[in-house]
């Protein structure tokens, strides 16, 4: 596949009020977030609850995903698990479906080195027959992919991509040396995507682009039209949004978000719990800042 850029929505998953996949409002989205110009979908993310779905509820949403889309942009499923037997099911399942890319995690939850990193996802790549992404998000996983490893697995084709999800500049320009002109290099981070684009990386992935698609698909669109202000401008009036689906635990903020600007995608899944009345003011404060909402 040519090389991933842009904006790629981390897909909140719909959900009923008895906590079954909503397919027809997963459709709903799937246009709503293309028709804001999101280059790309992934569903099964932490925005997404992954964690929380089995085999067949997994099945399920990635395939209702592909079949909206239709192709009019990639679709990167989400396959992670700590166990790698599971993952490469997950992997079999998107591959089935039409699916264009994989996303996994390190083998969350048991710790392990640098050569079981590299192994792990050596494995993924070797034995699946989809483009592989690596999510490097430490303080979910507990577990950070670093440098050395992303660098072993581009060299060696392994892998198509990575999202980096810490507010760690450093870190990301490591990222950004060690590997950036061989796969895309996209932040997870809501607010550095400008700064990921200035550095010469490939986009980003983040949350925010499930309740301002159009908004945050400008920070990418202006700056590849070499209107670095006008991107700036973007990213920075996405604060209030970014502020607002972080309230609370995540992606309880997202989902409060969502339907508050008349895109419910329904609640968190159990054991996750919803916003306090008072977590859905200071959202909606947010969002009134922003102006997605009146005040």
């Amino acid at each position: 596949m040519k090389k991933l850029e842009g904006i790629i929505a981390p897909m909140a998953t719909a959900l009923t009020q008895d906590e079954k996949v909503d397919v027809n409002t997963t459709r709903t989205l799937v246009d709503f977030l293309i028709d804001g110009g999101i280059d790309g979908l992934f569903p099964l993310g932490t925005s997404g609850e992954f964690a929380l779905f089995d085999k067949e509820e997994r099945k399920t949403v990635v395939e209702t995903v592909v079949d909206q889309t239709n192709g009019r942009v990639p679709v990167l499923a989400g396959v992670s698990d700590p166990s790698l037997e599971n993952v490469l099911a997950f992997a079999k399942d998107a591959e089935d479906v039409g699916a264009d890319a994989i996303v996994a995690t390190p083998p969350y939850y048991y710790a392990t080195g640098q050569d079981g990193l590299f192994n792990h996802f050596e494995t993924i790549a070797r034995k699946n027959g989809l483009p592989l992404i690596v999510y490097n998000i430490p303080e979910w996983t507990h577990l950070f992919v670093p440098p050395t490893v992303i660098q072993r697995l581009a060299e060696k084709h392994l892998i198509v991509g990575m999202k980096y999800t810490e507010y760690n500049l450093l870190n990301l320009l490591r990222f950004l040396k060690v590997a950036g002109k061989q796969i895309s290099i996209f932040t997870g981070s809501d607010a550095m995507t400008f700064t990921n684009l200035e550095f010469g990386g490939s986009g980003a992935v983040i949350g925010v682009a499930n309740v301002a698609p159009k908004l945050a698909s400008r920070v990418f669109d202006e700056f590849k039209r070499g209107d670095l202000e006008a991107s700036r401008k973007a990213q920075l009036k996405l604060l209030p949004i970014i502020e607002a689906i972080s309230v609370g635990r995540f992606p309880a903020g997202l989902k409060e978000a969502m339907r508050m600007i008349g895109k419910s995608v329904g609640n968190v899944k159990t054991p996750l719990q919803s916003l306090t009345g008072e977590e859905r003011k200071i959202v909606a404060g947010y969002l009134r800042e922003s102006e997605l909402i009146k005040a």
